[in-house]
């Protein structure tokens, strides 16, 4: 593809890039140029984009490139291909009925020669010389079918606990102020997670809930007990997608199911809607199996890994690492 090539962020026309995106066949939140700069704050992060143009300069596809400044090689830093939070898979974007993969990802590995994560919607060919190819996988409900068919999939547990929270009589509100969700998830989640969680990440979740409520994007959501915030849930709406992006509870909330409240009365609300609820589903098999519980169902995304660092510096990393 000759008129395939890299440009760093200032290069980009954002209204092009971001239109790009809504009109491809694989339109999702995470590949908006907007969205991009608010999950991939400097001067830790950055992104590249890919772009193919056709002959009058209009972008034909896109495919952004997510980059963390990291220790390769002794006290060197560099530029390394690196999946970001907030952001489960990314891809190739384009309108057209179908485009070839093969050259965005042999233009990849060309500029970038390191790929610590990078988790693509579009299977890759095993063939390339990727380190690995890893199949993992979303977990995804179709709204469409209306909330009686949807409640019917539910399993035995889920309708149970769901009854139980119902009668816990929670108070329910939505909320413009990400601090408590934060704030949950620091108290309850995060020494859960080998090693911590950074400030900066707290940060950039906050950033991104202003960013998503400025754009009308977002249902923020808390549920409370005696005055007390006792969990909170993120959802985020764009094209024909609702992503449950982010949440945290206390004890109380987990033993009071608020979490499987807060997660039906969304799915009551759009019931009937040409859309998916995205549980963005994490690796860990109790929590997959929660979200199975709600009936969804598997979409898989692909997390590929690569190394082209000559002996000379494999050598140096090993020793040093």
């Amino acid at each position: 593809m000759e008129n395939l090539t890299v440009l760093s962020r200032h290069h980009i026309n954002n209204a092009a890039w971001d239109t790009c995106v809504a009109n491809s066949r694989q339109r999702i939140l995470y590949g908006y140029s907007w969205y991009l700069d608010t999950v991939l704050p400097a001067p830790s992060w950055k992104w590249v984009g890919l772009v193919l143009t056709d002959e009058a300069g209009r972008y034909m596809a896109v495919m952004p490139i997510p980059l963390r400044r990291k220790r390769i090689v002794g006290i060197n830093y560099s530029w390394v291909v690196h999946q970001p939070f907030f952001c489960q898979f990314l891809g190739v974007f384009s309108p057209g009925e179908t485009i070839d993969f093969t050259p965005f990802l042999r233009l990849i590995q060309q500029k970038f020669r390191y790929g610590s994560t990078f988790c693509l919607r579009q299977q890759p060919d095993e063939s390339r010389s990727f380190s690995s190819v890893r199949m993992a996988s979303t977990q995804c409900l179709d709204l469409s079918v209306g909330y009686n068919t949807i409640y019917e999939n539910y399993t035995r547990d889920r309708k149970q606990n769901l009854k139980r929270a119902v009668s816990a009589n929670w108070t329910v509100a939505d909320s413009t102020d990400p601090v408590p969700l934060s704030v949950l998830f620091q108290e309850n989640h995060e020494a859960g997670i080998e090693g911590g969680v950074a400030v900066w990440a707290y940060n950039s979740l906050q950033n991104l809930i202003r960013e998503l409520i400025a754009r009308n994007l977002i249902t923020l959501r808390y549920a409370c007990r005696n005055g007390r915030i006792e969990a909170g849930a993120l959802f985020v709406q764009e094209g024909n997608r609702i992503i449950y992006l982010f949440n945290s509870a206390s004890e109380v909330g987990r033993r009071g199911n608020a979490r499987t409240l807060l997660i039906d009365q969304v799915i009551r609300e759009h019931a009937g809607s040409p859309l998916l609820f995205d549980f963005e589903s994490p690796e860990k098999p109790s929590i997959r199996e929660f979200y199975q519980s709600f009936g969804a169902s598997e979409e898989p995304f692909y997390e590929v890994r690569w190394n082209r660092l000559n002996f000379l510096e494999r050598t140096l990393r090993q020793l040093l690492s």
